[in-house]
């Protein structure tokens, strides 16, 4: 990423709904990683899941994982998943 200092960022219709309907406190904690993936879109944390290693996955916070591919000049986020004790299926205690 030598002489880059960000990735554009774009979302899909269904992310940009996702990221919307964070709580403030979620949302200024997504917008900080969303900042730093722009910097540096392949993080150690992050995964490929694709052949290609653009296509990749990352949790930014303990409660929200994104999928997103690089592309260009352009990191374009497709998934924001959100999760809450509320989504447990088996609780483990």
């Amino acid at each position: 990423m030598a002489g880059r200092t960000a990735y554009e960022v774009y979302y899909t219709e269904q992310a940009a709904a996702a990221r919307d309907q964070l709580e403030e406190r979620q949302r200024a904690a997504f917008d900080k990683g969303i900042m730093m993936l722009a910097r540096d879109p392949y993080p150690d944390l992050s995964r490929s899941i694709s052949s290609t290693g653009d296509d990749r996955t990352i949790r930014l916070t303990q409660n929200i994982l994104i999928e997103y591919t690089v592309s260009v000049g352009r990191l374009l986020i497709f998934i924001v998943l959100v999760f809450n004790d509320k989504d447990i299926f088996v609780p483990g205690d």
